[in-house]
């Protein structure tokens, strides 16, 4: 008969050897868009079109960008508001709305931007 400590080590074995076979792979090191990264390219895209001309107040540039935003839709056929949501953005910009570029700019992240980091973070932005 064996003792029950030869049962409890054969268990803890049987359970680390489960545990190692189910664990999950560590995520791949991001490649941009990380501290000590490069941006990726939409994020980049964002910071030095978008933010700048949101900062200095340029309307003319706004609109013109977000108009470029729209165009470049990764999934035009299934991301529709997309599309909407971009324009609302150069409408407002045309107008010199300002809450309205933030608002349309905020309902697009909201919706879009957790998927499209997942599918298309480090993607180059389409022409």
């Amino acid at each position: 008969m064996k003792s029950l400590g030869f049962y409890v080590q054969y268990w803890r074995s049987f359970f680390a050897l489960g545990a190692c076979l189910v664990a999950p792979s560590a995520p791949a090191a991001p490649v941009c868009g990380a501290p000590g990264k490069p941006a990726c390219p939409w994020q980049g895209y964002m910071r030095t079109r978008l933010a700048t001309a949101l900062a200095h107040r340029d309307f003319r540039e706004l609109e013109r960008r977000l108009a470029e935003v729209a165009k470049r839709n990764p999934e035009p056929t299934k991301w529709h508001n997309w599309n909407k949501f971009a324009l609302d953005g150069a409408q407002a910009a045309h107008e010199g709305r300002l809450r309205g570029v933030v608002a349309a700019c905020a309902r697009c992240h909201a919706i879009y931007r957790p998927e499209h980091n997942v599918k298309y973070r480090e993607r180059k932005l389409p022409e």
